[in-house]
């Protein structure tokens, strides 16, 4: 199993483990492409970004808090912890995760693969950029996801207001509504 305390002290990342053995990365953590990565113990803070791309991890430690931003992309990771917090953008395009807690929290971005994820509603070739959109549950709030946007569809329809005119900011923002509308029956199905 990967030694991160090991990691850390050869490398001088800036650290502190607790007396109950929880440790607190004060900046970024970047293991992008590290061998030999696996598994992350539990507990762990990092105060600034965690970049996992690369890496053989498969499954992330519970009570993970990131300050910064999450980077798992391209790893085999299968399943998201409940109560994951990331402050800055979270990027699971090339996982094998299909399914997101109802519990995430993201203060930035969301990049996946909406169509491998069962508890997401997306569209396709929205907007004059063509983007693809889709709509999440946080277990708060609805939240849109539309390129570098994370939001409630409140913000993404103001959004939208400010970027586009008429009729294409009227499209964009139906599509926005149709996937709150569609993942809301697909969440609570009628018997």
């Amino acid at each position: 199993m990967f030694d991160l305390i090991k990691h850390l002290v050869k490398n001088d990342i800036q650290h502190t483990v607790s007396d109950n053995g929880n440790i607190t990365v004060t900046h970024n953590l970047d293991l992008e492409d590290v061998s030999g990565v696996d598994a992350l113990p539990d507990n762990l803070n990092v105060g600034g970004s965690l970049y996992l791309s690369g890496t053989s991890i498969t499954a992330l430690p519970d009570n993970l808090n990131v300050g910064g931003s999450l980077d798992l992309s391209g790893t085999s990771i299968t399943a998201l912890p409940d109560n994951l917090n990331v402050g800055g953008w979270l990027d699971l395009r090339g996982t094998s995760i299909t399914a997101l807690p109802d519990n995430l929290n993201v203060g930035g971005s969301l990049y996946l693969s909406p169509e491998k994820i069962t508890n997401v509603s997306y569209r396709e070739n929205c907007g004059y950029s063509s983007r693809t959109i889709f709509a999440v549950w946080t277990g708060k709030e609805f939240r849109i996801a539309a390129g570098c946007f994370f939001g409630s569809i409140e913000q993404f329809e103001q959004a939208v207001d400010r970027k586009y005119d008429g009729g294409a900011a009227e499209a964009y923002k139906k599509s926005g509504r149709d996937c709150v509308a569609e993942l809301t029956e697909k969440l609570n199905p009628k018997d």
